[in-house]
């Protein structure tokens, strides 16, 4: 099998297609495809090879095992699933119960590990040391240490102690047996391993598991000078994949961080502890992400809720670029208005990443972005992409002539027009398309793979997932620069029975835009559509021809997951950095009675039951230690929660502040703003209008100031810069944000901020003046009309037989008069649209040249302050 004429998939793609292929060519095939990490297709090469004859036990058992391996390691499968149905293969040729098969016992111990760090079950962690314990029995020697050194790891993961109890002096005995036994296991290995490896002649010296075991043993044992000479020696091995030294580094950082209990409270305090400076010996040209791999691996999650949520997550990212956080981030899991913000940053974060190399790449240089970002972005927005759909009589036509052309396209074109052109990428005029969106790391000289090689950069490179969901089947569909589908981690086979749309790379995908006969996938501004894409206010963007048989249509991804922290779990995040700006649901002492404020009532209290649920399910990952820090901000953070009596109650009234903690106390947020604004925040209109000033600024102040005061009490390891807090241009309105006495006019603007029309007639006095000419105006006509048409009946004896006779007729006649009759409806449907699209378009302008305008000038900063 020569894989210069052919790739690993192209063959595997050959085989599955039915080409005949042999038992040993499978193996071979195999091998290389689990070395360029496509699981998937190993996966199902494994599966067809085992239905063949095989006469050869041994080479059974590997089949098995590898397809094992293989089903456990495919992110294509369901992770409810895929791991129950790892350890049934793997026990379809043997007991896992009593089986003595060292390679197998790894495999159990390794699902079940995986396991707990999915569910955060303690069960799975105690079965997983089991398996590796039993396989450890077995002997140290003939699988060179592996279940050993594994079955001390887990030991010492089940030996932890929450960080209540380790501060407070308390250790359970349970907890020190299990840190005495994988002591007792890491001595045993160097025992039994070190001097065979030290052998004239012994090949185990050359292996470089074995010599990592022994490595590991000492490191674990903190006799560091022992495993700097062994990581000496495994540097010194030929031939290592990519994947087993990244897999060593991250195993000893994690063991590090396990042990030290929390004593290092930062990245570089790890660099100069004698386990940092051991692995920065070993590690060497590689070392610039040590830090990164001792704090975890960050997550950021932007949450919808449109311009309001897209304004706040600029004052989250703010802060985050002065405390320097924002170089660790590896995922950007956005939904609606967090993608139409996030796509913006990330094209900044492209730019930067490859005009500037790893090791010249500054704190600055991010705080630089977040400037750019915040003037740009409020620039764009300030443009009022709501109402420019609507201000081109052309695309107005277009869509009443062209019926696979919508409003939601519309948005995606204005995205780019109005957003992302203002990125000084030489792109500026150019369409931009997902697929452009890899990153081509200034310096690198190979393919850059983030999951491969982000753990080598000080300055990651980060992978954007844009999130809608699918109307088809109400998954979370996702998509990113090389592929756009399903999650499977939104599929659960235990409740869900709906298909599941797989991911597509855009090269595979057919229906797509195509140039030259190339296939050029989905324009940026499309997918940030369909992230964005409220039901009932904008047409579902839609995917014709991906999927045999089925035309896709996605709307807003915050119909299934409105915080986006599922595309974070799924990248194996242990750092969550989550900004909630979404419509939070109010009080309402009179709720609706009518047939559509019930239902729209009702979803909104389903929408919070599922953020709540997703917020309980994150603080039990974190109190399980599966997250090594959980960061979530939201726009009622701190605001008072009242208790409501019952009409004639006599008991004494529960006093808010004394039902509260002291903390929670007064008129001010932990954070520093007035209650009072921040609960104005919290109200205002998740819209795509237009948002002045003031209202854009208070929402930036709103994100810093709670971002400055959370992420150092729920994210350890990063100290503080010391370098002097940035002057951003937005802190201009923070004084009426913090002062009752200078809040009065930012209260005025901020008391419109919720509605979605008519802004501007309640701010300025001439034009509510004018609003109630106009009604008692209208309402004069309205009554003269009907005063001089009193004695008309408006329904006769006449108009009901006519529009009888019309129905029985069309009855009778049948098609040939209902052809006439559609024909007619179509042409009075153009007509209409087109008396529409010109009215439409003429009231946008006039809205965008003079209501807008002057609303925009009655939000500027300079009014609001003495």
């Amino acid at each position: 099998m020569n894989f210069k004429d052919k790739t690993a998939l192209q063959f595997a793609k050959e085989m599955l297609g039915g080409r005949e292929f042999s038992t040993a060519d499978a193996c071979i095939l195999v091998k290389q495809l689990k070395h360029e990490h496509a699981f998937g297709y190993a996966r199902k090469v494994l599966a067809r090879a085992r239905k063949g004859k095989v006469d050869n036990a041994d080479l059974v058992t590997w089949l098995r095992q590898q397809h094992a391996l293989c089903t456990y390691k495919d992110p294509d499968l369901p992770a409810s699933t895929h791991f129950e149905l790892a350890l049934e293969i793997l026990g379809t040729g043997e007991d896992l119960a009593a089986t003595r098969n060292q390679e197998t016992l790894g495999l159990a111990g390794a699902i079940h590990k995986r396991m707990w760090e999915i569910s955060g079950q303690r069960d799975h962690l105690e079965w997983s040391l089991s398996f590796y314990r039993r396989g450890y029995e077995e002997g140290v020697e003939p699988d060179g240490g592996y279940t050993a050194i594994n079955a001390a790891y887990v030991a010492d993961l089940l030996g932890m102690e929450p960080a209540a109890n380790a501060k407070g002096g308390l250790s359970s005995q349970t907890s020190a047996a299990y840190r005495k036994l994988a002591r007792a296991i890491r001595e045993d290995i160097i025992q039994s391993l070190v001097p065979l490896a030290e052998a004239p002649g012994n090949a185990l010296s050359g292996q470089w598991w074995v010599v990592c075991s022994i490595a590991e043993a000492y490191f674990g044992l903190a006799r560091y000078g022992e495993a700097t000479e062994w990581l000496r020696r495994a540097a010194a091995i030929e031939d290592v994949s990519e994947w087993e030294f990244q897999s060593t580094a991250q195993q000893l950082t994690k063991l590090a961080r396990l042990q030290s209990a929390g004593d290092m409270d930062s990245g570089q305090s790890f660099r100069n502890s004698p386990a940092g400076r051991t692995l920065l010996a070993f590690l060497g040209d590689d070392a610039l992400g040590l830090q990164s791999a001792y704090l975890g691996k960050f997550g950021l999650a932007l949450s919808g809720g449109g311009f309001r949520a897209s304004l706040y997550h600029i004052g989250v990212l703010a802060r985050f670029a002065e405390l320097d956080v924002l170089r660790h981030v590896e995922v950007i899991s956005c939904v609606s208005g967090g993608s139409i913000l996030g796509a913006h940053y990330y094209l900044e974060v492209q730019k930067l990443l490859e005009t500037k190399t790893d090791v010249d790449i500054t704190r600055q240089d991010y705080i630089d972005i977040v400037q750019r970002l915040a003037r740009d972005f409020l620039a764009g927005v300030q443009q009022n992409i709501r109402s420019r759909v609507a201000a081109s009589l052309l695309t107005n036509l277009k869509m009443i002539f062209r019926p696979s052309y919508s409003r939601s396209d519309r948005l995606a074109e204005l995205y780019e027009e109005c957003l992302y052109a203002r990125v000084q990428d030489g792109k500026e005029g150019s369409e931009r398309f997902m697929k452009d969106l890899f990153v081509k790391p200034k310096g690198c000289v190979t393919d850059f793979t983030p999951k491969r090689d982000n753990w080598r950069r000080k300055n990651k490179v980060p992978t954007l997932i844009l999130n809608a969901t699918t109307l088809n089947t109400g998954h979370n569909w996702q998509f990113t620069a090389s592929w756009m589908g399903e999650s499977p981690w939104s599929v659960d086979p235990a409740v869900d029975a709906n298909y599941r749309l797989r991911r597509v790379y855009y090269g595979d995908a057919r229906g797509v835009e195509t140039k030259d006969g190339q296939r050029r996938g989905v324009r940026l501004g499309t997918a940030v559509a369909a992230s964005a894409c409220v039901p009932g206010l904008f047409e579902p963007i839609v995917l014709r021809g991906v999927y045999e048989g089925k035309t896709v249509r996605l709307v807003d991804g915050g119909v299934h997951d409105n915080q986006g922290v599922v595309g974070l779990l799924e990248q194996d995040c242990t750092v969550l950095l989550v900004s909630d700006a979404s419509g939070q649901m109010e009080s309402q002492d009179e709720p609706s009675n009518g047939v559509i404020g019930v239902p729209l009532r009702a979803n909104s209290i389903l929408m919070s039951r599922v953020r709540e649920a997703e917020y309980d399910d994150l603080v039990a990952r974190r109190s399980a230690s599966l997250l090594r820090g959980f960061m979530f901000v939201h726009l009622k953070k701190d605001l008072d929660v009242e208790a409501v009596s019952w009409a004639g109650c006599d008991e004494p009234v529960e006093a808010s502040d004394d039902a509260r903690p002291a903390e929670l106390r007064g008129t001010r947020t932990r954070y520093g703003i007035l209650k009072s604004v921040q609960r104005r925040l919290a109200a205002i209109r998740t819209d795509l209008d237009s948002f002045s000033d003031s209202e854009a600024y208070a929402l930036m102040v709103s994100g810093y100031r709670m971002t400055e005061f959370e992420f150092p009490r729920t994210v350890s390891g990063c100290a503080a810069p010391r370098e002097e807090a940035v002057q951003w241009p937005f802190l201009a309105v923070e004084p009426a944000m913090v002062s009752g006495e200078n809040s009065g006019k930012l209260m005025e603007v901020l008391s419109v901020a919720d509605q979605g029309a008519f802004k501007v007639w309640k701010l300025y006095p001439p034009l509510r003046i004018l609003a109630w000419i106009l009604i008692a105006v209208l309402g004069a006509c309205a009554a003269w009309v009907l005063w001089a048409h009193r004695d008309e009946a408006v329904i006769t004896y006449q108009t009901i037989g006519i529009a009888l006779l019309t129905l029985v007729a069309s009855m009778i006649v049948g098609k040939g008069i209902m052809r006439i009759a559609r024909l007619r409806e179509t042409v009075t449907k153009i007509v209409f649209g087109i008396g529409m699209a010109l009215i439409g378009f003429a009231v946008a302008k006039l809205h965008l040249a003079v209501f807008d305008k002057r609303f925009l000038q009655l939000g500027q900063i300079k009014r609001l302050l003495p």
